[in-house]
Parts: structure tokens; sequence; C-alpha cells
């Protein structure tokens, strides 16, 4: 009320209370600060610790009205956002704030995306340490609402889709048929009443049931979109939310989840799918979206070297979205322990092989409202030299100096800009490295067991906001089998016909008979989607004898990048038994350990092997080249061997061998 006694607003809740105090006359705010109405009305709501800190204050405590006012409506704000951290609500169309973390619509499952980052959500509120121990930094979980899985039951028996989970269609097919089906009124009119009053890029994610289980983790193998939600029109807006929304509904029902599905023993007819929208974190420039660095980081590192351990976990950033580092294209790796060991990156020459030459972003100010099969439809792949100017990379570059053959730290000198994330990793400018380490350390402890965390970085180094830290995915990392007591002897280490000291697993198997290889005779990186075709129909013919194989050959199996490895998808090598990554002078690239493939390679247990150019790994070619082939491509043979192999996998030591007699 104004002194006199007339009614100018009405504040029934915290949200409303901060939001008139910065906007009621001068004169009000002083009457009922003097009178100690906003303390009284908060101890009448129990916010007991907030209503004695606000009493006590007077106008004489602040250099003016304003700045008493600003503090006042900042110290209910952090309350609010106090309150909700932990807690998923149910979004109400009416009285939505656009404030909160974390909302559902649907009485449903979250699925288990969304079950990860609401755990998550919660540990963070528990482990409140962590803001007084990065008070520079702001690590949130982006505002998130999740349409939980009765959306979709809804929407498939409505539109009498759920055959299509046992037809064998192509993925185009299927997407056009969800596409066309009509959506739920009660959950667009939801999904308006959001987009009214949000207008930040989002990101539209699946949370199926199954996913980020521990034993049979669907990672990476449903659709995510990103939207930039900038049409001027509300509509169209709209149309793109819940074209997005029916693609990773759609998505269950593709073929890499329906092999998945099969190879597990899950039946696809009874999965489920929730779907979070998400909050994007980034920067808009050159009509682009991105946030400076996304990654990736693991507690348990299966490839550690020089003096890490494997408990000290890896993690694999990139600049832009995290699609290069979810595809495994070029990407920095790193200990969080240990962020300045990068023996990858020795020399100059190893620095300008492997750094990334190209990002992912999200393309604004297009109105483009229909989305395919292709979920990167609405993105751009830029290159790291045309973004020289632009604050994250001028950030996070270093310069190679030609002249020199040099790589300088810091993006302001003349020469080519190179993605060494210097200031983050020596010169802690961010303080990625720890906070990487302290929230694995805490979810680790939450979940029981190793985990995995996607994350996204925006810096301001010239700002006054915060540098932000989001949290945009927690899952358990796929369980390995019990340890079995695994001895290689001396004299299989001599008579192996593959020796590897970075493996994966812990087995004695003795049921491969059969080897799928790539010819290195004639092995061509440029030809690398033709064999991935080639090695897809030799798997078809396998899976359909119910024959385990062996796969070999050069690079990053599954790598997006077919300059890097075969680009296999995970449909194409469903049959396989064990897999074998070597090298090639024609193809150097890291192990293939952060991308979504290698997950599901992990999580259903296949042994993966490393074999590198120093000794003791070895690969006999003479002896596997002279074994008549079953079966040959242009550039693959099948070779099918009289007697089952020998696959041994230590994994207290992590190497291998294979025996073939």
């Amino acid at each position: 009320r104004m002194p006199d006694g007339t009614e100018i607003a009405r504040a029934a809740n915290l949200r409303q209370l901060e939001k008139n105090i910065q906007r009621i006359p001068e004169e009000s705010f002083i009457e009922h600060c003097n009178r100690n109405d906003f303390s009284r009305w908060l101890f009448a709501r129990t916010e007991i610790e907030l209503a004695s800190r606000v009493r006590p204050l007077r106008d004489s405590h602040f250099s003016s009205v304003s700045s008493h006012r600003d503090f006042l409506a900042d110290v209910i704000h952090q309350r609010r956002m106090q309150r909700q951290k932990g807690v998923v609500g149910n979004f109400d169309p009416r009285a939505f704030d656009v404030d909160s973390e974390f909302l559902k619509i649907g009485t449903g499952s979250l699925g288990g995306k969304a079950r990860g980052l609401a755990f998550m959500s919660a540990l963070l509120h528990r482990h409140s340490h962590l803001m007084e121990l990065f008070e520079n930094v702001d690590i949130f979980i982006p505002q998130t609402v999740v349409v939980t899985t009765d959306a979709f039951e809804t929407f498939v028996n409505e539109n009498r889709l759920r055959s299509l989970a046992k037809e064998n269609r192509p993925d185009d097919e299927i997407a056009e048929r969800f596409l066309r089906a009509d959506f739920p009124e009660n959950i667009k009119d939801q999904l308006a009443a959001f987009l009214s009053k949000i207008r930040h890029p989002l990101a539209v994610r699946s949370s199926s049931l199954l996913e980020d289980a521990q034993f049979r983790a669907y990672a990476g193998l449903y659709k995510t979109y990103m939207v930039p939600n900038d049409h001027p029109d509300l509509d169209c807006r709209l149309d793109q939310l819940i074209n997005a929304v029916k693609m990773v509904w759609a998505s269950t029902y593709f073929q890499n989840p329906k092999a998945f599905s099969k190879r597990v023993g899950h039946p696809t007819e009874v999965e489920k799918m929730a779907v979070i929208i998400q909050q994007l974190v980034g920067k808009k420039s050159r009509g682009t979206f991105y946030p400076a660095i996304s990654g990736v980081a693991q507690s348990h590192n299966y490839y550690p070297f020089a003096r890490m351990k494997p408990e000290d976990g890896i993690a694999a950033i990139a600049l832009g979205l995290g699609r290069a580092v979810m595809e495994g294209e070029k990407t920095l790796r790193f200990s969080p322990r240990h962020p300045r060991l990068l023996p990858q990156r020795s020399t100059v020459d190893d620095i300008l092989d492997n750094s990334q030459r190209f990002f992912y972003a999200l393309q604004m100010n297009e109105s483009v409202c229909r989305l395919s099969v292709d979920d990167g439809a609405t993105l751009v792949k830029r290159e790291i030299s045309d973004a020289a100017d632009e604050l994250a990379v001028k950030t996070l570059a270093s310069t190679y100096i030609p002249s020199e053959h040099r790589i300088r730290d810091s993006a302001h000198l003349d020469g080519y800009p190179v993605m060494t994330f210097a200031q983050v990793l020596k010169y802690g400018l961010f303080p990625l490295p720890d906070i990487l380490t302290e929230l694995l350390s805490i979810s680790q402890n939450g979940m029981g067991c190793p985990v995995e965390m996607e994350f996204s970085v925006e810096l301001d180094p010239h700002g006054s906001r915060k540098p932000q830290f989001a949290i945009l995915q927690v899952r358990p990392m796929s369980a390995r089998e019990e340890m079995l007591s695994v001895e290689i002897s001396e004299n299989d280490l001599n008579h192996a016909q593959i020796v590897s000291t970075k493996a994966l697993g812990n087995t004695v198997n003795t049921e491969i008979a059969d080897i799928i290889l790539v010819n290195p005779d004639n092995f061509d990186p440029s030809r690398t989607a033709d064999i991935a075709g080639q090695i897809a129909r030799l798997n078809a013919a396998l899976l359909r004898s119910g024959r385990k194989y062996l796969l070999i050959g050069p690079g990053r199996w599954g790598s997006a990048d077919h300059w890097l490895g075969i680009p296999t998808a995970w449909a194409d090598i469903c049959g396989v038994g064990a897999i074998v990554e070597t090298f090639h002078p024609k193809m150097k690239a890291e192990p293939s350990q952060g991308s979504h493939f290698f997950h599901n390679i992990t999580s259903l247990g296949i042994n993966y092997l490393t074999v590198t150019e120093t000794r003791p790994d070895r690969i006999d070619w003479p002896f596997l080249m002279a074994i008549p082939a079953a079966g040959r491509t242009e550039h693959v043979r099948h070779i099918a061997l009289e007697n089952a192999l020998t696959l041994k996998v230590d994994g207290r030591s992590s190497r291998a061998v294979v025996l073939i007699s």
C-alpha cells in the first residue's frame, strides 16, 4: 500500500514479493520497511531465517533506497532458488515460475536420464559446501521440464503406433508416421504456456525407462534435438518443439535402439519414453548459439597412463555443443587430477594433428519448424578458424605461428587459432579440473558406482556475470563383471597373435570362431564409410547364423569423423563378440573412450582391445592374412576358424591376448 492506505499490489508468494519490491514506488517501499511489514509477512509464512535477516535492516544501512530495494529483492531471490534445489515440481500453466529449476508435465515416470538429473539436483542441495568452495562459479542444472512417460503411452496408443515396435521399417518411415500423428491437446497447451514465457534455446532430450541404467544403458541411441526457440510467432516455436518431442518419441522404434534391445533381450514394445526439455547454456555469436566448453567426464579411467590412476577419472572437452565429444571427433582428453599431463600433445606436430578443427553450434534466426530423422538439422558445423575473433575462441585458443613452428598460449597474436584450452588447464582461468574432481566424487559416492557426467561451461572473463558450470546428465558407468582370476602366462604372450596392454574387461572367452578384419594392405582412410557398409553386410550374415565374431580394424570404431576411424553405427556391428582397435600408418587417433558408441560397447560387456605401436603390443598380420577367407569384400575379410580362438583379458593389469590354434 501507499502511505495513505491505497492498495497498489498484492503478493501471495515469494516470487510475487520479489517482483513487486522492484516495482512499487519508493514511498510504499519505505513505509513497509519502517513498519517491518516485509519481515512480518515472511514470519507468517515460516520463512524464519529470511525474516530474521530482513527485520533489523534500515535505510541507514544502505547508500540509497535503490540499493536497499535491490538487496532485499536479491536475498528473496536466493532463498527462492535454494528452496527449489532437489525438488521436482508439477508444471502449472497458470502459475508457472520462470525461475523454477525442475518441473514435470504428467504423472508417469521421469525416465532414466531425468531421474539422474533429479538425483544430482538433490545432491547439489545436500552438498552446499560446493557453493562455498567455488563461490565465483555458478554450478547448476539448467532449467528442465520433463514430459513424463504417460504422454508417450497416450500418444502411441491413440495414434495406433505401437505395432511399429515389432515392424522392420526404415527410420524415415517411422519418423513420418510420428510427425503426422495427433499430439495430445493437454500436453500441447502446457508446452504453449511454457514457451509463452521462455525464449532461450532449448535441448529436447530422450529419457527412456532403460536409458542410463547401469547394466543395459541405451546411451546415445535415442535422438536429441536442439531448437532455437527465437521465432517471433509462438505457434511456429510451438510446432518445432512438438515436432522435436515427436521425433524423440519416434527414435524409440528406430533401427539402432531395436538392434540394441534385441542384443540385451529387452522387447522394444515395452519401452517407454519421457522427454527432457532443457535450457541450452551458451552465448549467441554470428547468428549461432553455443557454449564455450562442452564435455564428458568419467570417474573411472579405463586408459590411465604415466602417473594417472584409474580412479583419477578422465574427461573429454571441446569448444561448442557436445556433439563433437559424443560422436568421437577430435577433442582434448585429460585427467581432472592431472590436467597438465597431456602426452598426446607433447610436440607441436602432435597438438596440430590432434586439436579440434570444427565445432557445432545451433543455427539461430531460422523459421524451420519441420524436423526429421537427422537430429543435427538445426546445427551448423563451423571451423575454429572462422570464429577466431569470437570470445570463446579468443579465451580458450592458443596461436600457432608458422614462421616459428611454435604454439603460444595466447589468441592475441598473428597466426592460426589452436584449441589447447591452456587458459583453463594451465593458467586456472576457470577451475574446471577441480569442479570435475569434486562433482565426480560426490556423484560416485551418491550412486554407489563409477559415474559419467555430461556438462557445459559458459565463460564471461570480461563481464560481470559469474562463469557457469551446467550439469546436463549424470549416469552410472557401465558395470563390469566380477573380477575373475585371469592368468596370462609368458607362454601366452610369446605365442599370441594379438597382444594388448590397453584392454577393457575381464574374461576367458573360447566361444568365438569368426573374425572380421579390415585389410591393412589396401586400407584407404577416404573409404572408411564404404568399409563400414561392407562390415555391416558381413555382420548381418553372421547375426542371422547366431555367430559372434572378433572385429579388427584401424582407428576409432564408431567415430563420426571418417578420417579418425571406421564410422560404424551400432546396428552395423551388433553381432560382435570382441573388438580390436589397431594402429595404421595412414590413421593415427586416440582411443575411442568417451563416445556414446564406446559406452554401449562397455555396457554390453564386449571386450575392447587397443593395440598400440609400442611393444609388447603387437598384431601378427602375416599370420591372419594367410588364413583362407570364408568371404571378402574390397576392403574386408571374413575368416571362419576351424577351432574357436581363445581371448584372455586380465582386468587387473589391462593386458589381453588372442590365441589362434
